[in-house]
């Protein structure tokens, strides 16, 4: 059960970690997505525009055959090739009015023989873009070039009734044929500017949407590092907070039972190794009993406290204090022959016995028995060496305790 646990927490916070350059790569894929169906969309005004010049000139030659004498199927064939230009005049009006309704122009730009899968991105196009000045000016010159379809459109009817009404004349017929030609030949250039605008609407619309994807990827990149940073300061800060937990008594601050050992152990290896001289204590408070029964598990708490502070302030920031269990603590002199673990030893007993604790308006005094063993190449074992300093603590509490008592 606690390794599942531990296998969740991990994953939370593997996936904490990641989540930031997750949503990064997901709003660069919807801004690249986005790119690419506005950039789809130009290319389909293109294909758009192809289409629109194609049939306008196909209309006019049908226009020119009827009015011929080719008979009713050249005007049919008119109306069907005016359709278009026609269908896309009516989506432009729509998308360009004061309140458009992007359903209605939905409608009109597959009629103009759009694909009705580019419609969404024109409609877009227009919508998010319409400002833009490349934009505008081909909008314009699709408005410009729509007013003379409206003309041709009006002039091809007029044709069509002087072609059936014999009484129009010749002379009729041939003036609204040179008036469609003008129209024609004043649509010509409008088709090529329109053209024209559309790749530049192409490059400015690459010239915006690639640096703003980069742009977008450095805004959520520095942001996305920040957080998976500050998430592995707090990881490292919960590593090191439980590490301490792991090797640290949580009353004292000192180091615990098993962190002790394990460098009891190591100082014994470097004996073995490299005859390095340390010093083993065991140390035992007196009349802690007297003042945790009179003052309480809080009261006993607290000298527990004072006296690993008092211990710690007389000895070196390599030497090693831990607290064993109850009021039993355990020192490792490194480096330090036996006459100077005699000597510390003697100083932490009067620092011990000259302390005053007061609690509960009552002072007390308290000592402490030290048993000391100086680690020598005769010591080979863990277990030996806790027994015996121990033993010496032992030997020191039954001489009269608040006394120092090295092992022999």
């Amino acid at each position: 059960m606690k390794e599942k646990l531990n296998f969740s927490i991990r994953g939370t916070r593997e996936l904490r970690l990641i989540l930031p350059f997750i949503a990064i790569l997901l709003a660069l894929v919807l801004v690249s997505a986005f790119s690419i169906d506005i950039l789809s969309a130009a290319r389909a005004y293109v294909g758009g525009e192809s289409l629109w010049s194609k049939r306008q000139k196909d209309a006019v030659i049908h226009l020119m055959r009827y009015a011929d004498g080719y008979g009713e199927e050249e005007f049919s064939a008119y109306e069907r090739a005016i359709a278009v230009p026609l269908s896309d005049r009516k989506a432009r009006l729509e998308l360009t009015s004061a309140r458009p309704d992007y359903g209605k122009a939905a409608a009109g730009l597959p009629a103009g023989g759009n694909h009705p899968d580019d419609i969404p991105g024109m409609i877009r196009l227009v919508r998010y873009f319409g400002r833009l000045p490349a934009v505008e000016r081909a909008v314009g010159i699709w408005a410009r070039a729509d007013d003379e379809v409206a003309t041709l459109n009006e002039l091809a009817e007029r044709l069509h009734v002087a072609v059936r009404d014999s009484k129009g004349g010749a002379d009729s017929v041939a003036l609204l044929l040179h008036r469609i030609q003008d129209t024609n030949a004043r649509v010509t250039p409008l088709e090529e500017a329109f053209s024209s605008s559309l790749g530049q609407i192409s490059r400015q619309l690459r010239s915006f949407l690639i640096p703003g994807i980069g742009i977008v990827a450095a805004l959520l990149f520095f942001p996305g590092v920040a957080i998976s940073l500050r998430d592995v300061q707090r990881e490292r800060r919960h590593t090191l907070h439980l590490t301490h937990q792991a090797s640290h008594d949580a009353l004292t601050g000192l180091f615990n039972r098993i962190e002790f050992e394990r460098c009891l152990s190591n100082a014994i290896d470097e004996v073995h190794e490299d005859g390095s001289a340390h010093a083993l204590m065991y140390l035992d408070l007196d009349q802690f009993k007297l003042v945790n029964d009179t003052c309480g598990h809080a009261g006993g708490d607290e000298l527990l406290r004072q006296i690993a502070d008092l211990m710690r302030a007389q000895l070196r920031q390599t030497d090693i204090i831990a607290r064993l269990g109850g009021d039993e603590f355990g020192i490792l002199l490194v480096h330090c022959d036996a006459d100077d673990g005699l000597r510390v030893a003697e100083a932490i007993r009067e620092g011990i016995s000259q302390y005053r604790f007061v609690c509960s308006q009552r002072t007390f005094t308290v000592g402490v028995s030290i048993g000391v063993l100086d680690l020598d190449q005769k010591v080979s074992q863990l277990v030996e060496a806790l027994s015996a300093a121990d033993a010496a603590c032992y030997q020191a509490k039954q001489s009269g305790r608040n006394c120092v008592q090295v092992y022999q």
